[in-house]
């Protein structure tokens, strides 16, 4: 089975997760700065991923994403997917309001990056 790194881009921090097994986990948060490329890169071929799952959202931050995505694939030379991530930090509040508080309040981008990697994996078929 193919090894997916989710990506949640955001202007300040990067959500990560992982799927090796069909099963989409939260990975890392990274921070949106000079090193965050150089990261991602170590990060994928650490965990031999083989391909790139980048949540695009709507508008002006989708064409933002599109653009980082383009840089990233051109980086890793990897396949590279697009997912649906809309709502997928409001599903992800939302599973986490019963969490304990600390949890809660946490940055959540990981999770977001999870919540969409496991739909598009359901939606492929793996």
């Amino acid at each position: 089975m193919a090894k997916y790194l989710g990506i949640d881009y955001g202007r300040k921090r990067i959500g990560l997760a992982l799927a090796k097994t069909g099963l989409a986990e939260p990975l890392a948060v990274l921070a949106n700065d000079e090193h965050f490329m150089a990261k991602i890169a170590k990060i994928a071929a650490e965990e031999e991923i083989d391909e790139l799952v980048v949540g695009l959202s709507e508008n002006e931050m989708a064409q933002e994403t599109a653009q980082f995505a383009r840089q990233l694939q051109e980086e890793l030379q990897l396949p590279l997917h697009f997912a649906d991530e809309t709502l997928s930090s409001y599903t992800v509040e939302r599973k986490l309001r019963s969490a304990k508080k600390k949890v809660r309040s946490g940055v959540i981008d990981h999770f977001a990056a999870a919540e969409f990697l496991q739909e598009w994996l359901d939606t492929k078929g793996e």
